[in-house]
């Protein structure tokens, strides 16, 4: 799925901490989320296109990240990138 496709859905009701701090219009913070989500999701493209053997193990926890997370990708990046980083692997939740 493109990040274009997926674009118009993304619910931003929900309140980010990072932002909302920002002395900014609220345009201004809803065009952050929404580039911070467009930029993760086209991330998130390129990866699951990939096609190496040796990078199926990431594929397949990125595409289980991505569905605990739905219409967000900048969080199920997140988590994959937490997971990458702990030395248990599966560990985070």
């Amino acid at each position: 799925m493109s990040a274009e496709r997926v674009f118009e859905f993304i619910p931003c009701e929900e309140s980010d901490p990072w932002i909302e701090g920002a002395a900014a219009s609220a345009e201004v913070r809803q065009f952050a989320r929404e580039s911070l989500r467009w930029q993760a999701q086209e991330i998130i493209d390129e990866v699951l296109a990939g096609t190496a053997p040796g990078e199926e193990l990431a594929r397949a926890r990125l595409r289980r990240c991505v569905a605990q997370n739905p219409g967000r990708p900048e969080r199920a990046l997140l988590q994959q990138l937490m997971i990458n980083r702990d030395p248990q692997g599966e560990s985070l939740q």
